[in-house]
């Protein structure tokens, strides 16, 4: 059996790998759950599929592999290719693998039982579904903005209506509703062809949007039919773990959860992102949109007062609520608060509340009824509004931190249920076969497994790193800091944080080097390109002698990937993002494509109310609020971001973090030292068995 999960690997075994493989097969053949720690560059992903897939035709069992973005995906993507390419299609198979595949693999699995025979919901190809949300694979947002603003139920709503419409042409019973020509395009034959092209090249999302937009073929809609004939289906973390999304997913695998191998990659992510998915949030603006919207189609009475009153006692709530406990970007708020000051604004009680809010309701939905006739975003800001108004009456607060918030622009709030405890969606994981956490940082692993709830029974297996670390030289400045405080007092230090940069990337001439920094505010105070008002930034100040990348918040996913696709074609480059981002997390950057991480300052949460809540909650629950929910987190993001450079054992790099506050992390960075003021500790290790061709000065 083991000789068998070998012939499946697609590359030579390391010791790391074998210990993910043994630990990922003994969950599965027993339906456990595992939590497995490994240094970036162990190869996870690969390790983690090979005995997934190696059981899955065997067991009847899907595996869903679920990232927290969409460029995580991509590499999951890949290793599948590298696994499934050892069992090539035969020439005369013009639409992917042959049924002669599926028997090879079971050959492997089942070895010396030829009797074990396949389910009959096992998927019909061993082929891979790379799952994204309309948003990202919709090619009708690209002729509609305001599409590109729509939540995942808007979209939906949307898309049924079209798709009802188009549906309703194509069998001779034409509307006068907006169609989509793309659904039209899968109608003509169900997605068969996209999906055997899909089948036979294994593309990523992006490839295989690209490919049906060509084809003139809805991409979202031949993922769906991919997903029921696929062995593997990748998706973003929302897809399993909110509870609307993952039903509809399930429908599409044609499973239930108990036929499922879950994997979930960089899971140090996946309770914070519970929360914010957990949370539910009103804004001012929302507020202010809802009584634009009712000026358009007229006010209307219930109990005694008329919608328009109710908006605008809900605003003036929320600027009186933020004007008593608001301190500094945040405050919290007793839960009763939105409904006492309702009361007294509008001079009513709590049940004639409740009825103006339900005709707000009806009447938000009937808007977004004719919005979405007209084949429009179908989006109420009265339903909103009223929605949130009777959701916070009804909420357990013992389960949610009740906030108000400062906005960015001024006089901008929003209030804010805050999820704390993120078992509450995460339960679902005691329903699956099996899950498999994954990740280069999840200490303590004892808190990650309560905190999503897995058993006190499951597997904790912590790694060493794969690779020696003379491959790496970890420094930090002992002199310079990102505090809070002493950027305010000492604003001076963001120039010398600056001339450090420079200092540093000067001695790493011709290499290609990352700059991540805590917030995009502090990148944007180093490069000097301020954003305005408007939204625009001034250019950037600092002079680089080398092509320079930097993401810009809220960039499209497609814009993203293009950065990285360009920062790694082009040698001796500078990319500058921020820390816990789409680029410094979960992407590789082979080789000589990144040989120096430089993080600025250290990412600690900043010490709002609501990060003293998740602390109180957490010294509540385990006596250890700030280990857990301050140091933990920050350590994490730091070797994250620093574990993007060294993936193979060939690769060399510096990591450089400019703050003296690193000396805290020594037993996470234990090979960390201080830099030398001069930088000529990097000249030397770059100097000392490199085969780069550059010459450093």
């Amino acid at each position: 059996m083991e000789g068998s999960i070998h012939r499946m690997f697609p590359y030579r075994i390391r010791p790391v790998q074998e210990a993910i493989v043994r630990s990922v097969k003994t969950a599965i053949r027993t339906g456990g759950h595992v939590v497995i720690e490994a240094g970036t560059g162990s190869g996870k992903t690969v390790s983690a599929l090979v005995p997934a897939l190696h059981r899955a035709v065997q067991d009847g069992k899907r595996i869903l592999y679920l990232t927290r973005t969409n460029s995580q995906q991509v590499q999951v993507v890949k290793e599948f290719r590298a696994i499934r390419n050892l069992y090539p299609p035969s020439e005369n198979d013009a639409v992917g693998p042959p049924p002669e595949l599926l028997e090879s693999i079971l050959s492997d699995i089942n070895g010396d039982d030829p009797d074990v025979e396949r389910e009959e919901h096992v998927p019909n190809t061993i082929s891979c579904a790379p799952i994204q949300g309309r948003s990202g694979m919709c090619p009708m947002m690209s002729d509609d903005p305001e599409l590109m603003t729509g939540t995942p139920d808007e979209l939906s709503r949307l898309c049924s209506e079209m798709k009802r419409n188009s549906l309703l042409r194509v069998s001779g019973k034409p509307t006068s509703g907006t169609e989509c020509r793309f659904y039209a395009g899968f109608l003509l034959d169900d997605g068969k062809a996209a999906c055997d092209w899909a089948v036979s090249e294994m593309p990523t999302a992006e490839e295989l949007s690209r490919h049906c937009i060509s084809e003139g073929t809805c991409p979202y809609e031949v993922n769906k039919a991919l997903a029921r004939r696929s062995v593997l289906v990748c998706a973003p973390y929302i897809f399993f773990f909110h509870p609307f999304i993952r039903k509809n997913m399930l429908d599409w695998m044609g499973c239930s959860p108990k036929d499922l191998i879950v994997i979930v990659d960089e899971a140090h992510n996946l309770a914070s992102f519970i929360r914010d998915m957990g949370s539910m949030v009103l804004t001012t603006n929302t507020i202010r949109l809802a009584m634009m919207e009712l000026e358009s189609c007229g006010d209307r009475q219930a109990a005694g007062k008329s919608v328009s009153s109710f908006l605008s006692a809900l605003l003036a709530s929320l600027e009186s609520i933020g004007l008593e406990h608001l301190i500094d970007e945040d405050g919290l708020v007793p839960p009763t608060s939105l409904c006492d000051e309702m009361m007294i604004k509008l001079s009513t009680n709590s049940a004639r509340l409740d009825a103006i809010a339900g005709e707000a309701a009806l009447m938000g939905e009937e808007l977004r009824e004719m919005r979405k006739a007209s084949g429009k975003l179908p989006r109420s800001h009265i339903l909103t509004c009223a929605n949130f108004y009777r959701t916070w009456n009804n909420l357990e607060f013992d389960l949610y931190t009740p906030l108000i918030v400062k906005g960015r622009r001024e006089g901008d709030l929003s209030l804010e249920a805050f999820a704390l405890d993120p078992k509450v969606m995460t339960h679902v994981l005691g329903d699956v076969h099996v899950s498999i956490h994954m990740s280069g940082t999840l200490s303590p692993l004892e808190e990650y497994r309560d905190s999503i709830g897995l058993p006190e029974n499951a597997v904790l297996l912590r790694l060493p790193p794969p690779f020696p670390l003379s491959n790496r030289l970890m420094l930090y400045d002992p002199e310079l800091s990102t505090n809070h405080e002493r950027l305010m007092r000492e604003p001076e230090t963001v120039v010398r944080i600056r001339e450090r940069i420079l200092s540093l990337l000067e001695r790493a001439r011709g290499r290609s080097v990352a700059v991540f920094f805590p917030s995009f505010a502090l990148m944007r105070s180093v490069l000097g390109n301020e954003e305005l008002e408007d939204g625009l930034d001034l250019p950037v100040t600092l002079t680089l002698d080398r092509p320079l990348f930097i993401e810009k918040r809220g960039s499209p996913q497609n814009e993203v990937m293009e950065l990285v696709d360009e920062f790694k074609a082009t040698q001796g480059s500078a990319l500058f993002s921020v820390i816990g981002g789409r680029l410094s997390e979960g992407l590789d950057y082979p080789g000589e494509c990144l040989e120096m991480v430089i993080v600025v300052g250290i990412p600690y949460p900043k010490p709002n109310a609501r990060q003293r809540a998740i602390c109180s909650y957490y010294d509540i629950l385990f006596r250890k609020g700030w280990e857990y929910t301050v140091h933990a987190p920050a350590a994490r993001k730091m070797l994250q971001s620093v574990g993007r450079m060294i993936r193979s054992g060939s690769d060399r790099g510096v990591g450089f973090i400019i703050d003296r506050r690193a000396i805290h992390f020594t037993e996470q960075i234990p090979d960390m030292r201080v830099a030398y003021p001069d930088g000529s500790d990097v000249s030397a290790f770059f100097s000392n068995g490199s085969n780069h061709s550059a010459n450093v000065k």
